[in-house]
C-alpha cells in the first residue's frame, strides 16, 4: 500500500502484492476451507486482470494471468462468508463496484458498514459519493445534512470530524452538478479551516475552486486558486493538475 499509494512504485508494489498471494496460496494449501485467505488472491486476480496488457504480460512471466471477474467473485464470497476479513472484503468490493461503475451494489455494502461501525464518518463520506455516481444529488446531501445533524449533537465519531471534511465533500458534490456558486461557498469554507482537514482536501479545495472560477469566466480568481494548489505542496496530485490550467482555462463537456 505505501509503495503504491505514496512513493508510486508501481513495479515494487506488484511484486510484494504477489509475494503476498504467494504467502495466502500457501495457507489455502494447509487450511482449504479458510475463506478468509483467498481475499488477497481474489483482489490479486482482480487487479491483474484490470492492468493494461504490457502489464498484465508481467503477471503472466510471474505466474499469474489474472481474472477480473473470478477475482471480484472471491471478494464477493469473503465479503459474504470469511469472519476476519469479511470486513475488509467489504470495503475493498465497494471500492470495486464503484471503479466498474456499479455504484448501485455498493450501498447495500456501505449501508451494512454503517450500521455496523456506526461512529466512523468515511462510510457516509463514500455513501454520498456512490448517491453522485448515480445520480441521486438529493439523496447525497440528505446524508451530508445527516453528518451535519451528528456532528452538531456531539455524536461519538463524528463530534471531532474537520468541518471541512463535509464541506469539502459538499462542494465538489455541487461541483460535479455544475451548481458553481453554491461549491464555491463550500469550498471557501474548506480553505478558511486552512489544512485542518487534512493537507489533500486542502489542496483539492484549492483545486476546484480554480475550477469552479473558470467555468464562471473568472480567469484571475482560477489562476489566483491553482498557484494557491501548486505552493501548498508542488510535487502533489492537486498540483500536478493545476499547472494544466496555468497555460489554459479549465473546460467540461457537456455531459
Amino acid at each position: 500500500n505505501y509503495n503504491f499509494l505514496i512513493r508510486k512504485l508501481w513495479r515494487e508494489a506488484l511484486r510484494e502484492f504477489t509475494q503476498s498471494r504467494k504467502l495466502h496460496d500457501q495457507a489455502l494449501r494447509l487450511r482449504p476451507g479458510f475463506v478468509d485467505a483467498r481475499l488477497v488472491g481474489g483482489v490479486h486476480d482482480y487487479i491483474v486482470g484490470s492492468l493494461p496488457f504490457g502489464w498484465k504480460l508481467l503477471g503472466f512471466l510471474i505466474g499469474f494471468r489474472g481474472d477480473k471477474d473470478g477475482g471480484l467473485r472471491t471478494v464477493e464470497e469473503v465479503a459474504a462468508k470469511g469472519s476476519r476479513a469479511r470486513v475488509d472484503a467489504m470495503i475493498l468490493l465497494a471500492v470495486a463496484y464503484r471503479r466498474e461503475r456499479h455504484a448501485e451494489k455498493a450501498l447495500p455494502l456501505l449501508e451494512k458498514l454503517i450500521a455496523e461501525f456506526p461512529r466512523h464518518y468515511l462510510y457516509r463520506l463514500e455513501k454520498v459519493q456512490m448517491y453522485a455516481d448515480l445520480g441521486r444529488k438529493d439523496d447525497a446531501l440528505a446524508v451530508l445534512r445527516e453528518m451535519d445533524r451528528l456532528k452538531a449533537s456531539g455524536a461519538r465519531g463524528y463530534k471531532d470530524i474537520p468541518p471541512g471534511k463535509i464541506h469539502y465533500s459538499r462542494g465538489n458534490l455541487l461541483f460535479w452538478y455544475r451548481e458553481y456558486e453554491p461549491a464555491i461557498a463550500e469550498l471557501r469554507k474548506v480553505i478558511a479551516g486552512g489544512t485542518a482537514a487534512g493537507i489533500n482536501t486542502f489542496l483539492n479545495a484549492w483545486l476546484r475552486l480554480g475550477q469552479s472560477h473558470d467555468m464562471l469566466g473568472r480567469r484571475d480568481e482560477a489562476l489566483r486558486c491553482y498557484r494557491q494548489a501548486i505552493a501548498g505542496s508542488p510535487d502533489s496530485d492537486a498540483a500536478r493538475e493545476s499547472r494544466r490550467y496555468l497555460q489554459s482555462p479549465y473546460r467540461r463537456g457537456r455531459q
